[in-house]
């Protein structure tokens, strides 16, 4: 049986953004279907719309946990309180492993090419192709994969 990190991964490699292979990958135990889930988490890819800010693996990451731990009621604020524990330590575990949080940082790009909201001039909005280049510069494929260890070992664990 494949892992939900191996899917993840694969589902990166067959083009999905960093947070829809996250989510994607807990779509059976989210109560969502493959649709759903797909378009829930598709903004949060490249750091939110590729504006290379909070990677979108973490935010993958948190739309799970969100779903496996928030409470709908805007008035329980221990559920609130719990939840925001869980995605801190999620967050801390990616940051300890990786050095950041930040899709810019993990991927190495320069501030001085962002304007005021983090897109790049040089490429906007549009997306990468997916080339054996994009995979030898980008770690995207395997940040994904650790953010599942993440939720197993930290969320999911037992």
């Amino acid at each position: 049986m494949e892992s939900r990190k191996e899917k993840a991964m694969e589902l990166f490699a067959q083009g999905y953004n960093c947070s829809q292979s996250v989510v994607l990958a807990y779509a059976d135990i989210l109560g969502l279907d493959w649709e759903q889930a797909a378009k829930l988490s598709a903004s949060f890819g490249g750091g939110l719309g590729r504006l290379r800010h909070v990677c979108g693996s973490v935010s993958g990451m948190s739309m799970v946990a969100g779903m496996l731990t928030a409470t709908a009621d805007p008035t329980d604020k221990e559920q609130k309180k719990e939840n925001y524990e869980v995605v801190q330590q999620l967050a801390k575990e990616f940051e300890k492993r990786n050095g950041s949080i930040i899709c810019r940082e993990l991927l190495g790009l320069d501030d001085d090419q962002k304007n005021s909201v983090g897109a790049d001039y040089r490429t906007g909005a549009t997306p990468e192709p997916r080339t054996k280049e994009y995979y030898k510069k980008r770690p995207c494929k395997e940040l994904v994969g650790e953010a599942c260890e993440i939720l197993e070992n930290t969320l999911l664990k037992g």
